[in-house]
C-alpha cells in the first residue's frame, strides 16, 4: 500500500532578484522515506530552490511545510536551525579540530555536557553503518575524501533530521569512488527510511539515486516523475536532451507507424495519421553494420570501455547517436547501414513536446 505521508510540501514558491525570475511558481511534494533526485543545468534554479526550503534564502512568496509544521508562509519564517533539516554539502564542511566522533556528536541535542548512553549506542551503531567506526578517533585531515564524506553523512543523520538534503555530496570524489559511495549512500537512506532531497547535475547520478526525479530548468519544473518515466517518457525534448542521450527523426504517422529515413518503426502517439511527429530515438535504438553501400558514416566516436558510442551522419545530414559493442570497432569514415531496432514502441514530440 502506498505511503501518503508527506514529509515535505512545496507550494507556489517564489523567487526573484530584481526583474530576474529565478524560481517561478514551484510545487511539489516528498513522501515519507522517498528520496527525490532534484536535477538541471546551471542556473536552473536549484541552489535558490535548495536555499529557500531550508531557509537560507526568504522566497517571495509560497509555502514549505515539513511533517506538517509550516516553516515558511506569508506569516511565518522559521530559522534554519529550527526547521529540523539534515545538510550533507559538497565540501563535507566539518569541523578541522574535532574527531570523527566528535564531528557526529556535534549536532546531538542534549542539554547536559555528556551523551546518554542510548546516545552513545546510537552513534557507535551510526559509525558502523557508515563503514567509518575504526576511524572514530582520527581529525578530518586524516581522512579520504570519501571517508569525510560518510562522517558529514553520519553527522547530519545523527540528530534524527525530518528531511535530508544532500547538495552535490559526490561532486568531489573520484569518479569510480563515486559510483561505490552512492551505492552505500542509497542503501543507508532506505535501511534508515530517510526521506532525502538529492541534488546533482549529474543525470546518471540522479537516476540511479532517486525514486523519483525533478527536473528544473529555466526556473521551473519541466518534469517530475520515477526515474524510468522520465527517461523512457520525458514530457518534452529538454527532458529527452537532458536525461540520457537523445536525437530526433522526422517522420509521418500511419496508424501505430511512421516512416522515417531510416526505416519504418512503430511509435506511441495521440498523432493523427499523415501528422509529422519528431520521434525520439536512444543510441541504443539505432543498430549499425559496416557496408560499402550505406546510408550514413561514421563522424566521430567515444569509446566507453564496454562500447562506443558512434556519432553517425546520415544521407540527409541528419547525425544520430548509435551504441555499439566494443568489439564493433569502425573508423571515422567508414560507411555503414543504419537501422531503427528499439525493440519497443517510440515516444513522439511536436512543437518540442510530447504528443
Amino acid at each position: 500500500m502506498k505511503n501518503n505521508i508527506k514529509d515535505l510540501i512545496v507550494n507556489n514558491l517564489s523567487l526573484n532578484f530584481g526583474s530576474n525570475t529565478i524560481i517561478d511558481n514551484i510545487s511539489f511534494e516528498l513522501e515519507k522515506s522517498e528520496i527525490l533526485a532534484l536535477v538541471g543545468p546551471s542556473g536552473s534554479g536549484k541552489t535558490s530552490l535548495i536555499r529557500c526550503i531550508t531557509g537560507l534564502e526568504d522566497p517571495d512568496k509560497g509555502q514549505v511545510i515539513i511533517s506538517d509544521s509550516t516553516v515558511f508562509s506569508d506569516t511565518i519564517n522559521i530559522p534554519i536551525e529550527k526547521r529540523d533539516i539534515g545538510i550533507v554539502f559538497q565540501d563535507f564542511a566539518l569541523f578541522p579540530h574535532m574527531t570523527v566522533t566528535e564531528n557526529i556528536s556535534y549536532g546531538i541535542k542534549n542539554d547536559k555536557d555528556s551523551k546518554t548512553l542510548s546516545q552513545i549506542s546510537s552513534l557507535t551503531d551510526l559509525m558502523l553503518m557508515c563503514g567509518i567506526y575504526h576511524l572514530r578517533d582520527r581529525y578530518p585531515d586524516e581522512l579520504s575524501g570519501g571517508e569525510q564524506q560518510r562522517v558529514a553523512l553520519a553527522r547530519s543523520l545523527a540528530p534524527k533530521p525530518k528531511i535530508l538534503l544532500m547538495d552535490e555530496p559526490f561532486s568531489n570524489l573520484d569518479p569510480g569512488f563515486r559510483m561505490q559511495l552512492r551505492m552505500e549512500v542509497r542503501r543507508i537512506l532506505k535501511y534508515l527510511n530517510i526521506t532525502c532531497l538529492f541534488v546533482t547535475h549529474d543525470q546518471q547520478e540522479a537516476l540511479y539515486m532517486g525514486d523519483r526525479i525533478l527536473v528544473l530548468s529555466e526556473s521551473k519544473i519541466q518534469q517530475i516523475d520515477s526515474n524510468t518515466n522520465v527517461f523512457q517518457n520525458p514530457k518534452n525534448e529538454f527532458v529527452a536532451e537532458f536525461i540520457g542521450l537523445a536525437d530526433f527523426l522526422d517522420g509521418k504517422v500511419l496508424n501505430n507507424y511512421a516512416e522515417t529515413e531510416i526505416g519504418k518503426v512503430e511509435i506511441k502517439t495521440n498523432a493523427k495519421n499523415g501528422e509529422s511527429v519528431n520521434i525520439m530515438i536512444r543510441p541504443d535504438d539505432v543498430h549499425i553494420n559496416k557496408t560499402k553501400k550505406g546510408n550514413g558514416f561514421v563522424v566521430s566516436r567515444e569509446y566507453r570501455g564496454m562500447y562506443y558510442i558512434y556519432n553517425i551522419k546520415l544521407n540527409s545530414g541528419k547525425l544520430v547517436k548509435s551504441l555499439s559493442s566494443h568489439i564493433n570497432d569502425y573508423n571515422i569514415g567508414t560507411k555503414v547501414d543504419v537501422e531503427l531496432k528499439p525493440g519497443h514502441p517510440l515516444i513522439c514530440f511536436k512543437d518540442k513536446v510530447i504528443i
